[in-house]
């Protein structure tokens, strides 16, 4: 690898924090950039024309979907992915599910109650976030029926989930009702690229036994 790799990264953004995940678990080294330091905010908008991030910079190139990261980093590195082409599709397909339907709920949830006061909360977007939420759960306890992760090991689908499950349980989401997932969920809530990566909040949440929201 050459150069230093840089990661513009927003600590509560899902999508940082998936990629964070597996820069950890792939063992690459690199150098938080906050995107909103006035030191880089110049560099950022440069690099990222929407305004968005994650922005990862490595081996030269420069790549701003963490999607496109996740499978540099699997091309990279290996075994974020499985081998075959089959079960390579049913995993890209749970992380696709869990960013539309699992993270537009997650979603509703954080943008209501982030720095607002609970006199302050719409209470039926809150119920309307946590009945998506409720709803999209089986479909993903079918998956695994069979294996503790999504891929072997833990993999991108993984991250994808975990990192909208991480900031639904720090906002208060009820608990899944799906006794696989909740399982899942407790082993990924365990693993250090999880640990090491996850937001404040998430770590307080995690400090107070999930009770900061709820």
């Amino acid at each position: 690898m050459n150069g230093e790799v840089r990661l513009y990264d927003k600590p509560e953004c899902p999508f940082c924090w998936r990629v964070r995940m597996a820069l950890q678990r792939c063992g690459v080294e690199y150098q938080p950039y906050p995107y909103d330091d006035p030191a880089h905010l110049q560099s950022w908008r440069k690099f990222a024309p929407a305004n968005t991030v994650p922005v990862l910079m490595i081996d030269e190139i420069v790549i701003t979907e963490s999607g496109v990261m996740l499978e540099y980093l699997n091309d990279s590195y290996g075994d974020l992915l499985p081998a075959s082409a089959r079960e390579r599709a049913l995993a890209r397909g749970v992380a696709h599910y869990a960013d539309t339907q699992v993270g537009g709920a997650v979603r509703k949830l954080v943008f209501e109650r982030r720095q607002r006061q609970p006199r302050e909360w719409d209470q039926e977007i809150i119920a309307e976030a946590m009945q998506e939420w409720h709803l999209a759960l089986p479909r993903l306890e079918k998956a695994l029926l069979e294996s503790d992760y999504f891929v072997a090991h833990a993999g991108i689908p993984d991250y994808v989930l975990a990192s909208r499950f991480g900031l639904a349980m720090a906002y208060g989401m009820p608990p899944p009702q799906t006794p696989l997932l909740a399982d899942w969920f407790d082993r990924m809530a365990k693993r250090s690229e999880f640990l090491d990566t996850s937001p404040g909040v998430v770590s307080e949440a995690l400090r107070r036994g999930w009770q900061i929201f709820a």
